[in-house]
């Protein structure tokens, strides 16, 4: 099964798995805004402010460990440097990947 959730990664830079429902939690509150933002950017044609919010995505899939989602906006970005398309249905469907599997993290997170 492909994830998108890097949980070594995650441990190794925040030093205990305790802490991703509390970072998960915290990404998808802003998850929602970051979708209407880029719909309108999308249907406003405005490929910079598209650029601005993925590199503003990708910083939160770091926080999360996200890496197949950071490397699909990275090679976005990277094409858009080059003057080519960002094919943006390829990275919603890592960020759907992405929230599926937060939600189910902070779903099954132990209670406080």
């Amino acid at each position: 099964m492909n994830t998108e959730i890097d949980l070594l990664k995650f441990q190794q830079s925040s030093g205990n798995l305790k802490w991703l429902p509390v970072v998960a939690a915290a990404f998808l509150r802003q998850l929602p805004q970051w979708r209407m933002d880029f719909d309108a950017a999308l249907a406003a044609q405005s490929l910079g402010h598209q650029i601005e919010l993925l590199h503003k995505i990708k910083g939160s899939c770091y926080a999360v460990a996200a890496s197949p989602a950071i490397e699909a906006i990275a090679q976005a970005e990277a094409a858009h440097a080059l003057g080519k398309p960002l094919a943006p249905s390829r990275l919603l469907r890592h960020l759907e990947s992405v929230e599926a599997e937060l939600r189910a993290i902070v779903a099954n997170a132990p209670a406080k």
